[in-house]
């Protein structure tokens, strides 16, 4: 049916013919949709789309702030890392410093201690020498004088002899310690 009206003209019409009519009908229907599709279509369309491409921005921005202030924090810590590792380097030598300068002072009163102790153990055994001698003395003496007064069979003054014995006692400590130096 569509091809009717060009059969029936007969094989005299000659190709295509164009009506004004259709042709301003076409434009009209053309504009029409043009119109309605561009208010209630494309214009929803291009809000949507530039809205999206306004949070796709935000984004890409809240993005870029974020990596930033990652930035910012992770030299933060690095700065806060170091400057531990300084302090506790610091505190470690400082320690260091402490722990040596007290054994130091630990060894210098140890070798005072051994030193003070050493002079009195040889002050002890020089007093016990000199009681140990004082009391052979006197008991070499009483022996000595107990000798003599059988050897000679008369009594001898006490008093002389024990200077005698004195005598004899003092050179023959001197001999012993010409002997022992």
């Amino acid at each position: 049916m569509l091809f009717a009206p060009l059969v029936a003209e007969g094989p005299t019409a000659t190709g295509l013919v164009v009506h004004p009519f259709w042709v301003l009908v076409s434009i009209v229907n053309f504009l029409v949709i043009l119109f309605l599709l561009g208010r209630y279509l494309w214009g929803p369309i291009t809000r949507v789309l530039a809205e999206r491409a306004e949070k796709i921005r935000e984004g890409l921005a809240m993005a870029e702030a974020a990596r930033a202030d990652r930035e910012k924090i992770r030299a933060e810590a690095d700065r806060v890392l170091a400057d531990a590792r300084r302090q506790a380097s610091e505190l470690a030598e400082r320690t260091t410093a402490a722990a040596d300068a007290a054994a130091a002072d630990i060894r210098t009163q140890a070798k005072a201690d051994a030193e003070r102790i050493r002079e009195r153990a040889q002050a002890d055994a020089r007093q016990l020498h000199d009681q140990a001698l004082a009391q052979l003395r006197s008991e070499v003496a009483g022996m000595v004088v107990l000798a003599a007064s059988r050897v000679l069979e008369r009594e001898i003054r006490p008093e002389e002899h024990r200077a005698l014995i004195e005598r004899s006692l003092d050179e023959a400590a001197e001999q012993l310690q010409d002997r022992t130096v």
